[in-house]
């Protein structure tokens, strides 16, 4: 099923169900999938009702894919209608020994919402059932920012609004097209990017440079020692993950 970006909200934004008067049968009675995009990736939601009223949900969200992480949600109803949701972990390995010891997003979706619907049966929050607090706030990094001409001015405007917001870190790919080596021309473009933003939002916002594993080793030395007169707080995926 899907939906408009309001659906989450037009259920009063994810509100607490009543606790189950009789926990120890409450069963799933119908999943949905809502998609809710953005001009970045779509985001995948699962939806679980049961017969106790209440509901929880989770994420299937799997980087840019949107039809498949949906329909694997709906593939795994089999396993799932009818089952306790206040087991996560005994419905995750029915799940997983439904698919012949197989794992993907929707699993995780579907779980995440069984551990909702746990903790809401318990007028808890989820936090306290895995663990406790960690940290009072975490600090958050902007992302998917620096859509529009790829020239040191845009980026450089695009950088002074997100600081404006309150981001005291930016995350952001300056470097194109290019895979594995540079033109001089493109690299220099790149550097002199990265140089704009730096000067747009001072020495007080972590720059973090995503490089989306392009790079060969050669490649990336050079562009790191070239980055660092910028003190990016990071340097991300310079050369293939999968192969270091």
């Amino acid at each position: 099923m899907r939906n408009a970006a309001g659906a989450l909200a037009a259920n009063g934004a994810l509100p607490a169900a009543p606790a189950a008067t009789n926990a120890g049968t409450v069963k799933i009675t119908e999943i949905k999938t809502f998609v809710v995009g953005n001009p970045w990736k779509n985001w995948v939601f699962v939806k679980l009702n049961t017969d106790a009223g209440l509901v929880g949900w989770g994420e299937a969200t799997s980087g840019l894919e949107t039809k498949a992480p949906e329909a694997q949600v709906h593939e795994l109803e089999r396993f799932v209608i009818g089952e306790n949701p206040l087991h996560p972990e005994r419905l995750w390995q029915k799940m997983h020994k439904g698919l012949f010891l197989g794992a993907n997003v929707a699993m995780s979706g579907i779980a995440i919402a069984c551990w909702d619907i746990l903790a809401k049966s318990l007028n808890a929050p989820l936090w306290k059932l895995l663990g406790g607090k960690q940290n009072p706030s975490l600090r958050v990094y902007a992302n998917g920012w620096y859509k529009g001409p790829r020239e040191p001015g845009a980026f450089a405007e695009g950088a002074a609004q997100v600081k404006s917001m309150g981001y005291t870190a930016l995350k952001f790919d300056p470097f194109g097209s290019a895979y594995r080596f540079f033109d001089a021309g493109e690299e220099k473009k790149s550097l002199t990017i990265v140089a704009a933003v730096r000067k747009a939002v001072g020495d007080d916002v972590d720059l973090l440079i995503e490089a989306h594993d392009r790079f060969s080793v050669s490649t990336a030395i050079r562009v790191g020692q070239q980055l660092e007169e910028y003190r990016p707080m990071w340097l991300e995926t310079p050369v293939m993950s999968t192969d270091i």
